[in-house]
């Protein structure tokens, strides 16, 4: 789970939408329709390097317990895999697991592959996986992963290839997560001898994917290359090498996407999409995605900490004409802070999709509805204040919105910048949201399941229950639905825990973005989706 705290800095359908743009000339031009896709057409052939842009800025770590950001995905997963695959649909295949077996409630058995081996020839081992697993749950990391592993009681050796997982209480949502960095392999003598610099520019990394780390420059790029002796000869690399490089500014990658000095970038700039679909240089895709733009209430106390301020800003915004004017018509509105492509792969798919379609839609605004609920609830005061990271265009337009909707209603909601750092200090100090009603954040699934999400937002104590909202039933229905082992059971716990927190609106969500891919004409096979947050994406990259 992944809420993004800052512009570089992170602790977050088979539709056919129109969207319009100013062209060139005398008036204004349609933009071509925005199609989603789950991937590109398969490359044939090889190539020899590929230049691929980071907007988010260069990674602190590679290291996969330290990695909790777009870059540092979007390079790491392609060089340490994880014991499952994530796939374009968010479903999830064999990975470094030949298999992996809910033997029963509290027991979790996982089956190596035989034949794997590190960059270095060495054999994976079941002793790696029990070292890569463990280090999350160790204080002094402070693994980005560590709510993964909450309920685990024990992670031992049981066989040359297999491992046993052992849980204090029943988690159904673990295994799926094994599909993301929190099951990310790494070897164990090579991370020990490093100790703190494994994962960055001067410690390296040791995993087994198709790609190895080659260079790290500072501040200019990082190098991976083919990694020859990969064990999954299907899933071999096509391209011999990776430049990832660091364009932080949207302007300047829009031009070096437009000139073909950049080959592809994840994230392509919003502003910049009717540009990218007119380019010959290459073509701009659009797939389903789990990324989120929100408005988080982070008060325990105050007007923002009644769940009928909460429902009357969402009503006072419309999200139709939010994904239009903020994300240019790549995106849609959603009914919760849990998307669907989280579920979509799941056994109990059907379950999901009818507990969201049951959801209110608030996607169109209904302010007499909203000045009704402020005049019931009373505030104590109706100047509220909204923060955002400062040098965040998409957020502070975000922001800009909320508060002319709330000025409709009744409110003064004043708009606060902040530098990122001391932005992303709110997820974690309740001091610093003093005085601070609302946040506008962005986040995203990196690994599929409803109950990635929902714990941290509903449970009492949770990490970003924020507002200290409790209630029995929906406690009751989410632990339930993290212990029930049978999916559609579990799935109809969590549905009827979403029937009474969604309303409640504890983050008002308002709108799901697209994933937005851009791809240089001369390669194409990379995946779409924003399964590429999790996966070796990479290696599908080639010629056309």
């Amino acid at each position: 789970m992944k809420l993004i705290s800052g512009t570089a800095t992170t602790l977050l359908l088979g539709l056919t939408l129109t969207a319009c743009s100013g062209g060139q000339g005398a008036g204004p031009a349609a933009a071509p329709a925005i199609t989603l896709v789950e991937t590109t057409p398969a490359a044939t052939g090889d190539v020899a390097e590929v230049t691929w842009a980071l907007p988010a800025g260069e990674p602190a770590s590679l290291d996969p317990a330290r990695t909790g950001d777009y870059s540092a995905n979007t390079v790491g997963t392609n060089l340490c895999e994880s014991l499952l695959r994530l796939e374009t649909d968010y479903s999830t295949s064999p990975g470094l697991a030949s298999g992996i077996v809910q033997k029963d409630p509290l027991t979790v058995v996982i089956t190596l592959r035989d034949g794997v081996t590190f960059w270095d020839g060495s054999p994976l081992t079941a002793d790696d996986v029990v070292y890569s697993l463990s280090r999350h749950m160790d204080p002094k990391l402070a693994s980005y992963a560590a709510h993964v592993y909450a309920n685990v009681a024990a992670i031992e050796k049981t066989g040359d290839l297999e491992v046993t997982v052992e849980f204090k209480t029943p988690d159904m949502q673990f295994v799926p997560d094994l599909a993301g960095v929190p099951g990310a392999i790494v070897q164990k003598a090579f991370t020990s001898k490093a100790g703190p610099a494994f994962g960055t520019a001067t410690g390296g990394l040791m995993c087994t994917g198709p790609f190895r780390l080659a260079g790290w420059q500072s501040g200019q790029k990082i190098t991976l290359t083919r990694n020859d002796t990969y064990w999954d000869s299907a899933g071999k690399a096509k391209a011999a090498a990776f430049d990832f490089v660091f364009l932080t500014d949207s302007s300047t990658l829009t031009s070096a996407l437009l000139a073909g000095e950049v080959d592809g970038v994840y994230g392509a700039p919003v502003g910049s999409i009717a540009a990218l679909q007119r380019s010959d240089a290459g073509r701009l895709y659009f797939g389903p995605s789990t990324e989120t733009f929100s408005l988080g209430a982070v008060a325990a106390d105050g007007p923002a900490a009644d769940p009928r301020i909460r429902q009357a800003l969402d009503l006072a915004i419309d999200k139709t004409a939010f994904v239009a004017g903020v994300l240019k018509g790549a995106g849609e509105p959603l009914k919760t802070f849990t998307p669907p492509l989280s579920w979509r792969g799941s056994p109990a798919r059907s379950v999901y999709d009818a507990g969201y379609a049951a959801l209110p839609d608030t996607s169109k605004a209904d302010l007499d509805a909203a000045k009704k609920l402020v005049t019931e609830a009373a505030p104590s005061r109706t100047a509220l204040v909204i923060a955002i990271p400062a040098g965040d265009q998409s957020l502070l337009q975000t922001a800009t919105i909320a508060q002319a909707a709330a000025r409709q209603i009744g409110l003064d909601l004043a708009v606060r910048q902040l530098q990122p750092a001391e932005f992303a200090g709110l997820f974690y100090d309740p001091g610093l949201r003093q005085g601070i009603d609302f946040i506008a954040t962005t986040g995203y699934l990196e690994v599929p399941g409803a109950l990635y999400y929902a714990p941290g937002f509903v449970l009492e104590g949770a990490a970003f229950n924020w507002t200290n909202y409790r209630d029995p039933g929906v406690t009751a229905n989410i632990v339930g639905a993290v212990s029930e082992t049978d999916p559609a059971k579990s799935a109809e716990r969590f549905v009827a825990a979403q029937a009474v927190f969604a309303p409640a609106r504890l983050q008002i969500t308002l709108a799901g973005s697209y994933n937005r891919l851009f791809l240089n004409k001369r390669i194409t096979g990379a995946p779409a989706s924003f399964s590429y947050i999790s996966s070796a994406w990479a290696a599908r990259v080639g010629a056309p």
